[in-house]
């Protein structure tokens, strides 16, 4: 029958199904990436919004407990005696009385100029006498301008303790604070400059993105960490609708669009200095590469799309000849043909399936003649995969413990580990035959103990046992000993804190040796330990090949079925792994003998 498909069966044809199978596989995963970028945008956006308003809480806290400081200090200088003495009585005293009580005053004034970290400057202007007393001129004369302007600053109402004035900001304490009458004159003034540069400082801390800006936004005046105030007018005088307009909401976090970009912007409220600490940052620099990855998910979707559609023709054209000789030529080995051989001109994957059906065929014939041979064979093949398993095993570990140990400068423990670490690298890659001697097995777990002893930090005791001389010479398959000890420290002695113990021995009988590792750690449940047998006394070559298992599958095949591997709990807590090496009689004797010559 030919294998042509005419147009109607096109939507039943393989390309389609191609078509269908690679769309239903990738679409989801698409779908899914997108809405996991979106999600991640989401979740960005919130973590970054709760970072800047809890820290814009917390720097506000400060400026405000500092500026709350500052006035306390400043209203604190109302009440001192040398400056009642100046503004009330100064005419009753003496130019040396007068000049004395100046210069004292004006060392107060230092000191409270060095209390506050935002004061550049500190003054006492004191009308009754004219004078001006500053923490940089011991004294000088009171224009009548400057006291005019004290004038106007005292009458205009004031939430506010600043005062703003030519690009600078001023604390003041007028006393007495409530005039008797309009046109009398205060007794003297109090006024402590805060710096403006120390407050853009203090904002630049605050913003630390590359192109974010913070700023203390008041309803007449603002420093912004940015010295291009300009461009921040906008979104200054957002915030203070927002603020007016949400009198109940001290704090919060909008985003607001300025130039066709949107700035995510916290502010908090401070009623006692009537201004607002703003933090804003755009949000192209927190969410730009989460939104470039999500265009290129769309374009990877597309290019993904067009390439399904071309992949899918091409395998539909490539498989369908192959494909149809592969058939026959499988029918005629179920016939029971295995002369049959296969050839194909491209080296494509069909020319490697040929390979391997022509491989098969012939493997077929060799099952059939030589079976006996052919069992040997792949029982060496599979001793030797085994065997190249285990060999990378504690790779895993043993760098990241170095690291540990050299980041924590421990000098001396890093000298001996990198000792033992060299004495087990050498081991592990030295060029030998499958088996190694005892002796040099034994000596190698005795090296892994000393390097898990560091890495436990005498946390746990370890105790191994001399080998017997007659032993030295038995040849194991090599790494044996290493997974066994492994599992001891990475389950059950690995949340040790204290009195652990890890012994290793070696128990010999006439035609056996039993090798036990106890430990006294977490051990296991009767359920895992029978699970555990069962999979050592299982002869199912799918079982999982790692670890004790691997260990366990090696013996069975270097001195047969008897030897292997047996778990059961330890008398007082832990676990008992005894580790049983099978040996024809008289054996062992010749081992000795072999050692003693």
């Amino acid at each position: 029958m030919s294998m042509k498909l005419n147009r109607r069966n096109w939507w039943f044809s393989i390309f389609t199904k191609l078509l269908v199978m690679f769309f239903v596989v990738i679409l989801p995963v698409y779908i899914l990436a997108i809405e996991m970028n979106d999600l991640g945008s989401r979740i960005v956006r919130n973590e970054i919004s709760k970072s800047m308003q809890a820290q814009i809480h917390f720097y506000n806290n400060s400026l405000n407990k500092e500026i709350d400081r500052m006035v306390r200090l400043q209203r604190e200088y109302v009440n001192d005696n040398d400056l009642l003495s100046l503004s009330v009585i100064a005419e009753g005293l003496s130019y040396y009385d007068r000049s004395t009580m100046v210069k004292q005053f004006q060392q107060k004034l230092e000191m409270m100029k060095s209390a506050g970290i935002y004061v550049t400057k500190a003054n006492v202007y004191i009308p009754p006498i004219q004078r001006i007393v500053s923490t940089e001129e011991l004294s000088k004369t009171l224009s009548p301008e400057v006291l005019e302007s004290l004038r106007s600053s005292r009458d205009e109402p004031h939430k506010s303790p600043f005062f703003y004035k030519k690009g600078s900001l001023f604390l003041r304490e007028f006393y007495p604070s409530v005039p008797t009458s309009p046109q009398r004159d205060p007794l003297f003034v109090l006024e402590t400059e805060v710096s403006v540069p120390q407050l853009q400082q203090f904002l630049q801390q605050i913003a630390n993105y590359e192109q974010g800006g913070a700023a203390i936004v008041s309803s007449e005046w603002m420093i912004a960490s940015d010295t291009n105030q300009q461009e921040m007018e906008p979104m200054t005088r957002i915030v203070r609708e927002w603020v007016k307009s949400n009198s109940n909401a001290r704090q919060g976090i909008k985003t607001i669009q300025l130039n066709k970009q949107n700035y995510i912007t916290a502010y908090e409220y401070s009623p006692d200095t009537d201004t607002t600490l703003l933090v804003y940052v755009p949000e192209s620099e927190v969410l730009g590469p989460l939104k470039k990855y999500k265009g290129f998910i769309i374009i990877m979707s597309i290019v993904t799309a067009a390439i399904i559609v071309l992949v899918s023709y091409w395998v539909y054209q490539v498989i369908h000849k192959p494909m149809t000789k592969m058939v026959r030529a499988l029918r005629n080995v179920e016939t029971g043909n295995l002369s049959i051989s296969l050839h194909h001109k491209s080296r494509d994957e069909f020319s490697y399936l040929y390979q391997q059906f022509n491989g098969m065929t012939a493997k077929l014939k060799t099952l059939i003649y030589e079976v006996y041979e052919q069992k040997l064979l792949m029982q060496q093949a599979e001793l030797n995969q085994l065997q190249s398993q285990i060999n990378p095993h504690f790779l895993y570990n043993s760098l990241y413990l170095l690291y540990r140990i050299t980041k924590a400068q421990d000098y001396e423990n890093s000298l001996k580990f990198t000792k033992y670490l060299g004495d087990y690298f050498r081991y592990i890659t030295k060029k030998t035959g499958d088996d190694v001697p005892l002796e040099q097995e034994w000596h190698h777990v005795r090296t892994y103990m000393e390097i898990q002893n560091i890495r436990f930090s005498n946390r746990v005791k370890v105790m191994i046992s001399d080998l017997p001389e007659g032993l030295h010479s038995l040849m194991v398959p090599r790494l044996i000993l290493q997974p066994l000890v492994e599992n001891a420290y990475n389950y059950g002695l690995e949340n040790t804190i204290a009195d652990g113990i890890l012994s290793v021995s070696l128990e010999e009988d006439e035609d056996e040796i039993r090798i036990v590792v106890e430990d006294n750690g977490a051990g296991m449940s009767e359920t895992d330990l029978a699970h555990w047998n069962s999979r050592f006394l299982s002869e199912n070559v799918n079982v999982e090949v790692s670890g004790m298992n691997n260990v366990n599958r090696r013996l069975q095949l270097k001195f047969g079925g008897e030897s292997g591997i047996s778990l059961r709990s330890r008398l007082g807590g832990g676990l008992k792994v005894t580790m049983k090496i099978q040996m024809m009689k008289g054996q062992g004797e010749q081992y000795a003998a072999l050692d003693a010559g």
